[in-house]
């Protein structure tokens, strides 16, 4: 396979789409790509950012009820 057929197959936001997919601000999506959490691309010559499908949805956990019981205390 080659880098070009790799490249194709991903599912690509821009910081806009990437907001609306995960239902966060701005804020939060920046602060994820500040601390590692979330990595991105650049496009080539250019200050655009892209994030990928996969990328988005690694950001998602799975919690229960005992989880957010915790965090309120």
């Amino acid at each position: 396979m080659h880098m070009d057929e790799c490249l194709t197959d991903d599912i690509w936001f821009d910081i806009e789409g990437a907001m609306r997919y995960l239902k966060v601000s701005r804020t939060t999506l920046y602060a994820a790509m500040k601390d590692g959490r979330l990595p991105f691309y650049y496009v080539k010559g250019t200050r655009q950012r892209r994030l990928k499908k996969d990328d988005l949805e690694h950001l998602m956990v799975l919690g229960n009820r005992e989880d957010d019981e915790n965090d309120e205390t």
